[in-house]
């Protein structure tokens, strides 16, 4: 099994080597604790520093990527209400060019009809017009030819013709004249 000599042995020779390097169990021990400082003291100093300063990193990032993911939202809310308010637009365009077209017809319409009755006016009075110039130039006719008829009475007959003749000629001549024009 152990050789206990051997390990004494070996033992032995390590703590003679040592003593010639001047190294002492006591400088070991020594050594030791000042390397147990350092440790402590190091993670004091620098590893709990470091880890605070990391998970504050950690905790900033998160609270960036929660704001990007809240700002993500926000635009598309954003989006979707502003797409909303251009359909709303749209529809409330549409609407507004439809009332202007029915207005617009409207008015044509009332031109339109404005321009129908002044139109019918004027070939009424037109009308009255002729027919009060029509009647004008039948009573013309009717003189003339009641002169002419009595020039020629007077001359076919070569006597003066009472009033009475005169009138009968004329009436007779004007009956058979106005038979003739509508007949």
């Amino acid at each position: 099994m152990f050789d206990f000599m051997a390990d004494t042995m070996m033992l032995s020779a390590f703590s003679d080597m040592l003593d010639r390097m001047g190294i002492t169990w006591s400088s070991i021990l020594l050594h030791l604790i000042a390397l147990v400082i350092l440790t402590v003291g190091l993670y004091l100093l620098l590893f709990k520093p470091v880890k605070k300063m990391i998970r504050e990193r950690q905790e900033k990032v998160k609270k960036i990527e929660k704001e990007n993911a809240d700002l993500n939202e926000e635009v598309k809310e954003l989006k979707n209400s502003s797409e909303k308010v251009l359909s709303e637009a749209k529809k409330e365009a549409a609407a507004m060019h439809e009332s202007a077209v029915k207005v617009a017809n409207q008015k044509a319409n009332d031109i339109l009809s404005e321009a129908k009755a002044k139109a019918k006016a004027l070939i009424d009075r037109t009308e009255t017009e002729m027919d009060e110039e029509r009647k004008k130039l039948q009573a013309d006719v009717e003189k003339q030819i009641a002169d002419v008829s009595l020039l020629v009475a007077e001359k076919v007959i070569g006597r003066d013709i009472s009033k009475e003749d005169n009138r009968r000629l004329i009436e007779a001549s004007i009956k058979e004249w106005s038979e003739k024009e509508n007949g």
